[in-house]
């Protein structure tokens, strides 16, 4: 018998975000609604057997009328459709009577595991056969420290599929480090229970931890920054057997982050070099990206690296700091004109000033001596070896050859890190 389900996490519904303008925050918080609803769909359209949550389904403090009536009223969908829902709350959306998702009244299709102590369950399909067991467990707190997995127990029948649904911190999980470290487990924990398949949640990116028991992360929704980009969705999981699944990732969020990176801009000396610059490598990027046609969904972060010889007219100079900003915001408004996106933000923190060592060597002052001193050390093997402290890391060991061999090395390119470092700190 197969069985089929969609899994999902970290919905975040009414999520806070961290965004410049008003139109953009209530546009994500918009957006993360139309997921929920796209992932209801796709569940109806496949007639899964379950909808399984793995925690954070919404911000316990931030959840407003509107957003609890919508998320019932997707669960009544599911139950018209006769699709059951196993939810497993998270450190967002914890059970307990002081924390707001205990007060919601949800149709007769959610199962909430409203404890940390697991709970198995069966699930049916249409014609009332048993198609597989679910075991699920849910944080009582905002900060769970216990293991929760650890309880969860073993596979009843290895004739039937058996799941896990938890939210839990897998030690050693990929994207680990950008999350609380809440309901911690191991790998082993989960994988000694003999289950088919694991329904997690709380990383923010999807990873699949173990392919034989699969034991996925399907990443949270919708990316809510820059740090949570690339394609969002969820996973429609088919069972043809306790040991063969299929796990196929459908996106399902109407907007992504993207990240985009400009060098090269040296020769760029005006407002429409440096536009065509911007616009050329960012051409380069949605098609390599094959984003091309789909500019109007995307968040992009364009970052500008790199010498430039309009440094002082982009980067930060207490004295000229509104006609930066300004500058910055016509560049703004060119990448939301030309390419359509959703909302853009250029970042200048990485150019630097445009520096030809070159004209600074023989120079009376201090930048001057230290070039004219690196050149002598290209040329003089002796000078080299005296600059050289009695401890260099990575020096390896050999005839002196090979010291200044590796020490010339360490010479590329200092004449213009030295002249770089030593102009900023005159500003």
């Amino acid at each position: 018998m197969r069985a089929k389900f969609l899994h999902l996490a970290d919905v975040h519904l009414d999520t806070p975000f961290q965004i410049r303008t008003k139109d953009m925050r209530m546009f994500l918080r918009q957006a993360i609604r139309e997921a929920f609803q796209r992932a209801v769909d796709l569940a109806i359209s496949h007639k899964v057997h379950a909808v399984l949550i793995a925690g954070d389904l919404f911000d316990n403090e931030t959840l407003s009328f509107a957003t609890e009536k919508f998320m019932v009223e997707q669960m009544k969908r599911l139950y018209e459709a006769q699709i059951p829902v196993f939810y497993a709350p998270g450190n967002h959306d914890p059970v307990g009577v002081m924390y707001r998702r205990s007060l919601i009244e949800w149709p007769d299709n959610v199962k909430v595991f409203n404890a940390k102590k697991p709970e198995t369950c069966p699930i049916h399909d249409r014609e009332g056969q048993l198609v597989a067991w679910i075991t699920g467990a849910g944080h009582e707190s905002p900060r769970e420290k216990d293991n929760i997995v650890k309880d969860f127990p073993h596979a009843r029948d290895n004739a039937i599929p058996h799941i896990g649904l938890a939210h839990v911190w897998v030690i050693g999980a990929s994207g680990e480090g950008q999350h609380d470290r809440y309901a911690p487990c191991t790998l082993e924990d989960v994988v000694d229970k003999g289950y088919t398949y694991w329904a997690l949640g709380h990383i923010h990116s999807r990873v699949h931890l173990v392919e034989k028991p699969l034991v996925i992360y399907p990443g949270n929704l919708v990316g809510r920054h820059h740090g949570e980009e690339g394609s969002k969705g969820a996973y429609l999981v088919e069972i043809d057997g306790p040991g063969e699944v299929k796990a196929k990732f459908y996106p399902v969020a109407p907007v992504r982050w993207i990240t985009f990176k400009v060098d090269n801009l040296s020769q760029a000396t005006n407002l429409s070099q440096l536009q065509q610059r911007m616009y050329e490598a960012l051409i380069q990027q949605l098609e390599s990206q094959e984003q091309v046609e789909e500019t109007q969904n995307i968040i992009a972060r364009v970052v500008l690296e790199g010498p430039c010889p309009l440094y002082s007219q982009l980067c930060f100079h207490r004295a000229q700091e509104y006609h930066q900003e300004e500058n910055i915001q016509i560049l703004e408004e060119y990448l939301y004109d030309s390419l359509g996106f959703r909302y853009v933000e250029v970042v200048t923190d990485g150019l630097t000033r445009p520096v030809v060592p070159q004209s600074y060597k023989g120079q009376p002052h201090v930048l001057g001596t230290a070039l004219d001193i690196i050149e002598e050390a290209r040329k003089d093997p002796q000078v080299l070896l005296k600059l050289k402290p009695d401890i260099l890391a990575g020096c390896p060991a050999g005839n002196t050859d090979d010291i200044i061999a590796y020490l010339n090395e360490l010479l590329e390119g200092l004449d213009y890190e030295v002249a770089i470092r030593m102009m900023e700190e005159m500003i």
